[in-house]
């Protein structure tokens, strides 16, 4: 048998004729698989050997996938089998389009970094429902929520300068407003705001206005004015319950530009685009109404395909408006695996830090910090996570700190909505999919 393009899955050993065994071979997917079953036998000695029965197992999570083999001994003596998987020539771009058929999204971008660079990363589809424009790998991508790390990483950079503190309250932050403000809230520090257990549950009505309210026309200002109100009312929780609320990261970022006297905007281009060398990134749906140059958002959240250009108010920034390519995220990332990325270094203690979940505890055992979902990586590691969107957009995020690798896919259709109930597409399923078969791509690599 030649077995050139092929990786041995398991071998069986000693397995009596016409005895059928059983064994499983973890982190698998049976789509991508041609098995074949082959008996160790000396040269010249007779020896045969079938699958009877394959099965897959999901435990969880996607990667968290066993397949299972039943193979029989047919022949005469007692024999080892080898279970041999032959590639099907997969590429990311084929992976991809089949991606994009079954959730039917426009477009969708996937791409694995590691240490030492991009390992894969493509696209497929269209930029604009009803155009025939193809996306390219150097498209602009709306990050949604995805911007908390980046605004926690912000918050660290400063803070390993000396310019801010890592344990500045809400209170001394905004010391004018200390004997007048909500008390849980004063004493309330970014970690806490980082990790959502600030006790804030909810934006009131005047809250979103004072922060969209266009007749100021500096945004940090509308921050600051969102950031009085939210802080001048009773919350009603315990601050020890995870509550996941943009406020946080709004109010973390209008601390931010109180204590350096500069827009959140300001510090995120010179602070960690420009030292990242991240030239694709910016604020907002990328790209214009005016062309198809870029990515457009869509949505079917009314029963039909709308793609748009519209994003949350500005003044949320902190909490999700960045956007950037696929491969400029990707720098982003590997700041995180490597603590170096273009001109800018994390200290180990601030690498540290960022790589540290709130505590949890009996009635929370929510495990999130500084805009990370935390959890395991499936082989004892720990992993960092993220999902986001701003109802036109998604995208997700896996990062593999022990492993040294992330994982990344981006959509240009929003997904169901959790919290409004609405559904806006499959981006949220697409996304998923990939981040799927670049894990089994990632763990079981092929010749």
């Amino acid at each position: 048998m030649a077995t050139s393009g092929a990786t041995r899955l398991i071998t069986f050993t000693n397995v009596a004729p016409n005895v059928t065994a059983h064994s499983w071979w973890n982190n698998a997917n049976a789509e991508v698989y041609r098995l074949n079953a082959w008996p160790k036998v000396a040269p010249g000695v007779a020896g045969s050997a079938e699958i009877t029965k394959t099965t897959s197992v999901v435990h969880g999570s996607p990667s968290e996938r066993e397949l299972h083999f039943y193979v029989k001994n047919t022949g005469t003596t007692n024999i080892d089998i080898d279970v041999w998987a032959f590639w099907w020539n997969w590429t990311l771009e084929s992976t991809l389009e089949a991606v994009r058929a079954e959730f039917n999204v426009p477009a969708i971008g996937g791409a694995i970094v590691t240490k030492q660079g991009i390992k894969l990363l493509d696209v497929a589809g269209i930029r604009k429902d009803g155009s025939n424009v193809a996306v390219e790998v150097g498209d602009r991508w709306h990050l949604g929520s995805d911007t908390k790390a980046i605004t926690a990483t912000l918050l660290g950079v400063l803070a390993q300068r000396g310019d801010v503190g890592w344990d500045i309250t809400v209170g001394t932050a905004f010391s004018e407003w200390a004997q007048t403000m909500n008390n849980m809230l004063k004493e309330t520090n970014f970690e806490r705001l980082m990790a959502h257990r600030s006790g804030i549950v909810n934006v009131k009505t005047n809250e979103w206005e004072a922060l969209g309210n266009t007749s100021v026309p500096e945004i940090p200002k509308r921050r600051r004015d969102f950031a009085y109100l939210i802080t001048h009312r009773d919350h009603g929780t315990d601050p020890v319950v995870f509550n996941y609320q943009n406020a946080n990261f709004i109010l973390a970022g209008a601390m931010l530009e109180r204590c350096t006297g500069k827009s959140w905007e300001d510090l995120m281009k010179t602070e960690i685009f420009q030292p990242l060398g991240m030239t694709t990134a910016g604020f907002g749906a990328p790209g214009t109404v005016n062309d198809v140059n870029e990515p457009w958002g869509h949505t079917d959240a009314s029963g039909q395909r709308v793609a748009n250009k519209g994003d949350n108010t500005p003044g949320l920034g902190p909490a999700g408006t960045v956007h950037a390519s696929l491969g400029d995220w990707a720098k982003f990332i590997r700041l995180h695996l490597n603590g170096a990325e273009g001109s800018l270094t994390l200290t180990p203690a601030t690498l540290s830090r960022l790589h540290t979940q709130y505590p949890t505890g009996f009635f929370d055992p929510t495990r999130y910090g500084w805009g990370w979902g935390f959890g395991n990586d499936g082989v004892g590691g720990v992993q960092l996570g993220h999902d986001g969107s701003n109802g036109s957009w998604y995208c997700s995020c896996e990062v593999l700190l022990n492993q040294g690798a992330g994982l990344l896919a981006v959509s240009n259709i929003g997904g169901a909505d959790p919290q409004g109930g609405a559904d806006n597409g499959k981006g949220d399923l697409a996304c998923a999919k990939v981040i799927q078969k670049l894990r089994e791509f990632y763990f079981h690599p092929w010749p």
